[in-house]
């Protein structure tokens, strides 16, 4: 799949909130950013996203996936149902209008609608399978969503998660499509992917990757001169640490990342699962887009820009108006930001309702 995705004109590849492994350490120090021509920008677009958002008719009604016909108005709900059903999209500012049809607001992902409503459901011994509530096979209630279509769609990487949980009450009280990348081998790793599946997100791995800066190299990292049999049984450890995993992002790799024998190994995992790839370029020189072209590995994607090099919330800001501007531009864009308490506040506070954008999660356009 396809979209156009330009890139940022600075980059800082390795961040000063990274966290440290084993055992904890001082923050690294950042390697030093590339920068890029704006006339580049046209020319470094990505060619693997789906190009189907590109010149969205606005104000459009989004079908219901089922057409199945309703429940007879003379089946009585269970109450207790009816009232969770009632609640969750109360509290997601959805409206129902009629016959169970729910007005969505423009800036919500419906398929991140479902998955929290299923699992809330699941709770309850029912389940939802597209449109359609089930009790076992038998069908209790069909829901109908509509909503504006969007200008544009953006994907939000939450990057450096599993380290710590000091944050989630600001992170789980954030109602929104996100995706998170979870670091391997932390003491919170397993929790945060199970907090992440629970909240409807995308759950991604983030894989250390040798950076340029040998001295924050450590045991958990994905090294230059590793074989194939080392790369592939921490990968697959790895992925076997973290339930619910959709694809996969490198933590820092502006070293491994050049390299196409490392590249080769980790993306034919990656396709042979059936996940994505994210590239997060912390260098311009990743052969990551070239392998996966080699393997044919279409869920592949590199990331448009990072919202937070500067942990600062103007700056912030600044930046997510940056990403919603390139997701209309090109129909799809990617942001990369850290799980950071300014970070969390700008995406929260951030005026959604104005800006005719879907959020999405990443299983979505790959």
């Amino acid at each position: 799949m396809k979209v156009h995705i330009s890139q940022p004109q600075t980059v800082l590849p390795e961040t000063k909130s990274t966290p440290t492994y084993e055992p904890l350490r001082p923050l690294p120090k950042e390697e030093k950013p590339f920068e890029k021509n704006p006339a580049q920008e046209e020319t470094l677009k990505d060619k693997h996203l789906d190009e189907s958002g590109n010149n969205m008719e606005s104000k459009r009604e989004m079908p219901a996936v089922s057409e199945d016909k309703k429940v007879p108005p003379e089946e009585k709900i269970d109450q207790k149902v009816e009232e969770t059903v009632k609640s969750f999209f109360e509290g997601i500012d959805c409206k129902i209008i009629n016959d169970w049809t729910i007005e969505v607001p423009t800036f919500y992902s419906v398929e991140w609608i479902r998955r929290r409503l299923n699992g809330k459901l699941l709770e309850l011994g029912y389940c939802l399978e597209g449109n359609t509530i089930y009790k076992n096979s038998e069908k209790i209630l069909e829901l109908r969503f509509i909503k504006s279509q969007p200008r544009g769609r953006i994907a939000i990487i939450i990057d450096d998660v599993g380290v710590s949980t000091s944050l989630n009450k600001i992170l789980e009280d954030i109602n929104l499509p996100l995706n998170i990348s979870i670091l391997p081998g932390q003491s919170k790793s397993k929790q945060m992917s199970l907090v992440g599946k629970q909240m409807g997100w995308d759950v991604l791995l983030h894989l250390p990757m040798e950076p340029r800066e040998k001295s924050w190299v450590d045991s958990t990292f994905i090294k230059v001169g590793m074989d194939r049999r080392e790369i592939e049984e921490k990968v697959t450890t790895y992925l076997q640490e973290l339930p619910y995993v959709n694809g996969i992002n490198n933590h820092m790799g502006s070293l491994a990342t050049t390299k196409e024998d490392i590249m080769r190994v980790i993306l034919g995992i990656v396709k042979d699962r059936g996940l994505y790839f994210i590239d997060s370029l912390t260098t311009p020189d990743s052969v990551g887009e070239k392998v996966s072209r080699e393997i044919g590995l279409k869920r592949f994607a590199k990331r448009d820009i990072f919202l937070d090099n500067i942990s600062d919330r103007e700056y912030i800001r600044s930046q997510m108006d940056r990403l919603v501007g390139i997701g209309i531009k090109d129909g799809n864009a990617i942001g990369i930001c850290h799980l950071r308490k300014d970070t969390l506040w700008v995406i929260k506070e951030y005026n959604w309702k104005d800006k005719e954008i879907e959020l999405v999660l990443l299983s979505e356009i790959l």
